[in-house]
């Protein structure tokens, strides 16, 4: 549509004729607005083979106003379809005394369609011409975004890096150039330095500038690994992070000789600005006080941790009231005789040992027993306790919807009345969980167990993930007799089980009867389907079925 207003001419204006449809169009066309006496004149269109289309598409509408005027411009003239199109194209706004003069369009050859692609809108003003318009392409910009941040955001970055990557950052400008100091990290590796007595001074030096500056160390983190370690100037230093009120603490031991295991200083044991604690291969000394307290500590990882008495770990963690994350990895040479629990606030366990790593024909010898487990936990949310290998195993408290990870082995023995009753009261023990994973090699102790003694009855257990992976089928119809109240089940096969198999030790009708939901982590064989027509068939409560590959 042509809207034209306020004494406004259209004169000596061409149209297009079509062939074959007999018809002139001008359709789907932007629209042209002039007032103002805006004349629009000399209007001439291209003739142009192709498609039969006339289109300026993608090219910008063009509004003129205050005595704009369009001349000597030129259309395409297409044949075919009998169109003329002014289509999808961007606006071009020009005012106050405008004039767009001597405007040609580009004559595109093969699809017979004259576009003006992708222009961007263009904006003039105040007597200005656009006079054999050229497009401009714009580039980003190669401004330093990075450096205009203030220093504590660029503080809180470099500490999110190792203080070796944040030293060289020193080489960008000269605004960075003392900026690693002030960084509140310390993160170091053994390779970091050529010898240790350079990685001694750059930590003095880096302390001393801190205390001068008045700045928190909020992250200390140390691989330690020196050719003679020197307990007084290790624990020196030690004292001096606790005193710059450290909140993130590792310290990672690689000296391998038992003689040198770096010892913690005192000063840990009432550190009130810590929160994260993580160790390595270290020992913890006696407190030679009852002052121990860690108010803030949140999250404790001990691995290879040696206690200088059997009560120490029951302090240290007794002392971290809103400890919420604990793992301890046992050492297979300490003499550490339970691993005692209690806390009101924690949420998630995992204990792990590295006994079972002795326990190797070609090491010569084999270790005892690892140490006993007591657990007083009443908010626990998720306990994981694997590669353990158990004597007592008590439960006083845990969250009633805990999720349980069992992965423990018995010294079992069918004559030995002392190895029933370890097993027999860690059945009792897991029996009140509510959500259990357990490994192939637990089943098996259970399934030994079961043809010795009646197992005992797990009605709470609701949801259950059984690895099979290194076993086998028959040692999970046992357990599954025990739990009457099952609704969902996974079941992880190394090997598919024969229906014969199957057969020969069934599911108990009392699970078939319970289970919901049920997914089978299997090998792509073609018997997986029979597995899973078995349990289709059979169970008459199963709503979902899910079948995965290992």
């Amino acid at each position: 549509m042509v809207k034209t207003s306020l004494n406004t001419s259209l004169s000596k204006r061409k149209c297009i004729k079509t062939i074959g449809s007999g018809k002139v169009r001008l359709s789907d066309s932007s629209m042209v607005r002039t007032s103002l006496n805006t004349s629009l004149s000399n209007r001439k269109c291209i003739k142009k083979k192709g498609s039969g289309k006339d289109r300026l598409s993608d090219s910008s509408m063009v509004r003129t106003s205050l005595s704009t005027s369009l001349s000597n411009s030129k259309c395409i003239q297409t044949k075919g379809s009998g169109k003329d199109r002014l289509s999808n194209s961007s606006m071009v706004r020009t005012s106050l005394n405008t004039s767009l003069s001597k405007r040609k369009c580009t004559k595109t050859k093969g699809s017979g369609e004259d576009r003006l692609r992708d222009y961007p809108m263009v904006r003039t003003s105040l007597n200005t011409s656009l006079h054999k318009r050229k497009f401009i392409k714009t580039k980003v910009s190669g401004k330093d975004w990075l450096s205009d941040l203030p220093e504590y955001l660029l503080c809180q970055i470099l500490s999110k890096l190792p203080t070796k990557d944040s030293v060289r950052t020193s080489v960008l400008s000269p605004r960075w150039r003392n900026l690693w100091s002030h960084v509140s990290a310390l993160d170091l590796g053994f390779h970091d330095f050529k010898d240790d007595l350079d990685k001694e001074e750059f930590i003095d030096s880096f302390m001393k500038s801190h205390k001068e500056l008045d700045f928190k160390l909020k992250s200390f983190k140390l691989v330690y690994d020196v050719n003679e370690h020197f307990h007084d100037e290790f624990v020196w230093r030690l004292n001096k992070v606790v005193k710059r009120g450290v909140c993130e603490l590792t310290v990672l031991n690689m000296v391998d000789v038992d003689e040198a295991l770096v010892r913690m200083p005192l000063s840990l044991y009432s550190c009130a600005t810590l929160v994260s604690l993580t160790l390595y291969c270290v020992v913890f000394d006696h407190p030679e006080s009852k002052s121990v307290s860690l108010p803030c500590v949140k999250s404790m990882y001990l691995e290879g941790v040696k206690f200088d008495g059997d009560s120490v770990l029951e302090t240290l963690i007794s002392s971290c009231p809103v400890l919420e994350d604990l793992t301890v990895i046992t050492h297979p040479d300490d003499y550490l005789e339970v691993v005692r629990v209690r806390s009101q606030s924690l949420k998630s366990f995992r204990l792990e040992s590295q006994l079972l790593e002795c326990d190797d024909p070609d090491v010569g010898f084999e270790c005892d027993d690892d140490p006993d487990v007591e657990i007083d936990a009443p908010y626990l949310e998720y306990m994981s306790i694997r590669d353990y290998q158990l004597r007592s195993f008590i439960i006083h408290n845990i969250g009633p919807s805990a999720e349980v990870n069992i992965d423990v082995v018995f010294d079992f023995e069918y004559d030995d009345p002392v190895e029933i009753t370890k097993i027999h009261n860690f059945l009792i023990a897991i029996s009140t969980f509510h959500k259990v994973t357990i490994s192939a090699r637990t089943l098996e102790v259970i399934h030994s167990y079961s043809e010795v003694e009646p197992l005992p009855p797990f009605s709470n257990l609701s949801r259950l993930d059984a690895s099979l992976v290194e076993s086998s089928w028959k040692v999970l119809p046992a357990f599954l007799g025990c739990c009457m109240n099952l609704h969902s089940l996974v079941v992880e096969l190394g090997h598919l089980p024969e229906i014969e198999e199957i057969k020969l030790s069934p599911v108990p009708q009392c699970v078939l009867s319970s289970i919901n939901s049920l997914q089978l982590k299997t090998p792509s064989t073609p018997s997986k389907m029979k597995l899973a027509t078995y349990f289709w068939k059979n169970c008459t409560a199963l709503k979902k079925m899910h079948l995965s590959g290992r």
